[in-house]
């Protein structure tokens, strides 16, 4: 009896130090199966190529990560998939990855948003831009010639060439944040809502190996827009800052780890490994060495 009894106390201590944290969902990839783990998020696409992998981050206390592989011509990678039904108007996500190969342009990687009503699958709605009261998502991405950049999706995107055509908008950071393969990178994205809904008062921003690479507001940083493309240029202008939303009913309310791929080589199977992941309202860093 004495050992329960300590045992919910240690977890009610875990629960108390985590929401301090403002920690609302963590994966550790440290369970004994991949079906225990998978029961840890809403959706899962492809397990079956997934793998637990016992290369880690050098700072991480666990013992495993989790592979992602690519097949052409048998799959489109994989994802998990998380829904936060309570919503938020700031959210911070950091995850560790270290890329195995490059065959293939990785089409679509991390990211988070915002679907009303709230969603335990992923909504895709490629290509239309999003009324402001429906839906918001954005994520980081490797571009093609492997840095890191936004890639978002909002009510006030710009269009490509076509104001009929509406493909998730990238910012162009400047210096460029280059992808090392074989290395374990630690990146954290933010989303921040604007508050009230009628203002462009949202922000977001991403870290790589806790150095922040770019950050998007209201009045910064200055450049101008290129069809879809923000580029960042001094005295040309003012980025003019994010409304998310029209409708205060619309929320944060969705993680995705992903690594969607669509034009590989047969035969050229991509690898991709993830591992310490946390969800929080605050901002988190990079593991600490002991």
């Amino acid at each position: 009896m004495k050992i329960f009894i300590l045992f919910f106390a240690l977890l009610s201590t875990l629960s108390l130090s985590a929401q301090k944290k403002g920690i609302v969902f963590s994966e550790d990839f440290e369970s004994g199966s991949k079906e225990r783990m998978t029961q840890n998020w809403d959706d899962t696409y492809n397990p079956e190529g997934m793998s637990f992998s016992a290369d880690c981050p050098s700072e991480s206390k666990g013992k495993q990560s989790l592979m992602m592989t690519y097949t052409p011509g048998a799959d489109n990678g994989g994802f998990l998939y998380k829904m936060f039904p309570e919503g938020f108007d700031t959210l911070y996500a950091r995850f560790y990855v270290k890329f195995i190969t490059k065959y293939s342009k990785v089409h679509h990687f991390v990211g988070m948003g915002g679907l009303n009503p709230p969603s335990k699958w992923p909504i895709g709605r490629a290509g239309i831009k999003p009324k402001g009261d429906e839906k918001f998502n954005s994520g980081v991405e490797p571009t093609g010639d492997w840095t890191w950049d936004f890639y978002t999706y909002w009510m006030n995107m710009h269009g490509y060439s076509d104001p009929n055509f509406f493909w998730g908008n990238s910012f162009n950071p400047n210096p460029p944040a280059k992808i090392i393969h074989g290395e374990w990178i630690c990146m954290e994205i933010m989303i921040i809502l604007n508050n009230p809904v009628e203002l462009s008062n949202g922000e977001q921003a991403f870290w790589v190996n806790g150095k922040k690479i770019i950050h998007l507001g209201r009045g910064f940083p200055e450049g101008y827009w290129k069809w879809d493309e923000f580029i960042q240029s001094p005295g040309t202008g003012c980025f003019e800052g994010f409304q998310w939303r029209n409708s205060d009913q619309l929320k944060i309310n969705f993680f995705k780890l992903g690594y969607y791929m669509t034009k590989g080589t047969p035969g050229e199977i991509d690898k991709v490994l993830f591992d310490d992941v946390v969800v929080s309202t605050k901002y988190i860093g990079p593991l600490k060495q002991d």
